[in-house]
């Protein structure tokens, strides 16, 4: 039975780990980088865009991919944007946000931008408050004490200038960061409302009208430095939280599993702890299927290797309820059989070799190698990997018995993407219930890898295959059954949360 593996080097840098770096860079410091010394930036933004067009063009799947006949005038346009906004760029934040820009017009989470200089941020402005999102609404959540001029804390945001809540954040945070339709992403950088980074492409709003207690009122902006604890402010917003690696069990016979990634990288300390924690369930396996309840928490979990979460299936609903509960099966991938892509999993196969990797990912990788060099040498724009899965009219499998005699609950929150949706798809349908927040989503377009543009300052996540006939869409996330409203980093309150949904 063939399995689709995402487990690339490349997914080291999953779409949420990209954004939460790029997040980070563009926070505030005062140290002189590199990044400050002259330059042409105008030509530096011409020569970095080209270059991004050009990888796309010779190595994304979806340029050549007759089920979306828009991507290559969106690729088109996405350049022309940036080279006019070359004309006028005279600085690094013209060339940084108008990058962001063009690599948010793809609207895929795998499709991300990054700088090479881990260390740089910008400079940014605020008015004195910060609004996050609850529900539909934006509100002021954070704010400086002393500043009686700011909005009151809840206080809702109906327009600014003239232009509604709305529409002004498409504008002004949707424009850079792609997929605004996604709560996930609203969840995660709704606060970007009243922030500017350096960002010529936004103007920085003169007077915004807040509703508070059933009155009305217009506020003057006073746009200055962000404190110092700007970073800490926004993690607080965020309630975001990466758990360590743990298998946790309590004393009323539950057990805590914490997977914050599934990285597929064989030389990372995250595989090791990976493989160690699959190790510890095979261990615990008895008591983890008569526990009353199991939780698999995938907050902060942006993605890696399916490979993972097939294995913890396997440990604790067995093969036999996995082969009578199948998810889904894709119907085929289609690998973009191109120089850069084949280097980038031959790079993975040598790390596999050099680590004495499992054998199961040495041959999907040495089958994905050979099948794009095969392609590449006849001409063909792709590799095309097929199911070998059951056919439709084969005889169902007999029934199989329910190891799990407790209920198993997946918490998810706004980070889970690629790999980890895969583990919720797969997950789900064995029998797990979802809980928490909805996820992020992603597209059919997976497997990335980290080409530097080149200027060197910048490099771009890239997808290097397209899976054919998944039941999850495009963008789509995973709702789950129960949503716990409370603070999703609170681990006690998550787990008062989720005891109170057990049967009585």
């Amino acid at each position: 039975m063939k399995r689709f593996l995402a487990a690339s080097a490349a997914c080291l840098a999953m779409a949420s780990a990209a954004h939460a770096q790029a997040l980070a860079q563009e926070a505030a410091t005062d140290t002189p980088r590199p990044m400050d010394q002259p330059r042409d930036w105008s030509a530096t933004l011409i020569q970095d865009a080209t270059g991004l067009h050009d990888i796309m063009i010779d190595s994304h799947p979806g340029v050549h991919d007759p089920l979306n006949p828009e991507f290559r005038a969106r690729l088109d346009q996405g350049l022309a944007t940036a080279l006019e906004r070359a004309k006028t760029t005279t600085d690094r934040g013209g060339w940084w946000w108008a990058l962001r820009a063009y690599v948010a017009s793809f609207e895929d989470g795998h499709v991300q931008i990054s700088m090479t200089q881990r260390d740089f941020g910008f400079p940014t402005r605020w008015p004195g408050f910060l609004t996050v999102y609850r529900g539909a609404d934006q509100v002021v959540a954070n704010r400086e004490e002393a500043d009686a001029a700011a909005p009151p804390l809840g206080a809702r945001l109906i327009d600014c200038d003239g232009v509604d809540a709305a529409p002004l954040a498409e504008q002004r945070i949707g424009q850079f960061r792609g997929r605004w339709f996604l709560e996930a992403i609203q969840t995660r950088f709704g606060d970007w409302m009243f922030l500017n980074a350096e960002n010529p492409w936004q103007t920085e709003m003169r007077s915004c009208r807040f509703e508070a207690n059933g009155a009305t009122r217009t506020y003057a902006l006073n746009w200055r430095a962000t404190p110092d604890d700007l970073s800490e402010r926004r993690t607080r917003l965020m309630q975001s939280v990466r758990p360590d690696f743990a298998l946790k069990h309590f004393d009323d016979g539950g057990f805590w599993i914490s997977t914050p990634t599934f990285n597929g990288d064989p030389s990372s300390e995250n595989y090791a702890e990976l493989t160690a924690l699959i190790a510890d369930m095979k261990t615990k396996q008895e008591a983890l299927r008569a526990a009353p309840y199991v939780v698999l928490d995938v907050r902060g979990n942006g993605g890696g290797s399916s490979h993972w979460s097939q294995l913890m299936a396997q440990v604790l609903w067995g093969d036999a309820w996995m082969t009578a509960h199948p998810e889904p099966a894709i119907e085929a991938v289609e690998w973009r059989a191109s120089e850069g892509n084949i280097a980038e999993i031959s790079a993975f196969l040598d790390k596999l070799h050099a680590t004495n990797g499992q054998p199961e990912l040495i041959a999907w990788a040495e089958d994905a190698i050979n099948g794009m060099k095969a392609a590449k040498a006849a001409g063909q724009v792709y590799w095309r990997s097929t199911n070998d899965e059951a056919p439709s009219d084969a005889a169902p499998p007999p029934p199989a018995p329910q190891l799990m005699a407790g209920r198993v609950y997946l918490l998810t929150d706004s980070s889970c993407g690629s790999a980890c949706l895969d583990a919720v798809d797969l997950w789900k349908t064995a029998g797990a219930v979802q809980v928490g927040r909805e996820t992020s989503a992603d597209t059919v377009y997976m497997e990335i890898r980290e080409p530097v543009l080149p200027s060197g300052l910048a490099q771009i996540a890239v997808p290097m295959k397209v899976y054919r006939g998944r039941a999850r869409g495009n963008n789509e996330p995973q709702r789950p059954q129960y949503i716990i409203a409370g603070d999703m980093s609170d681990d006690a309150v998550l787990l008062a949360s989720i005891r109170r949904l057990q049967p009585r």
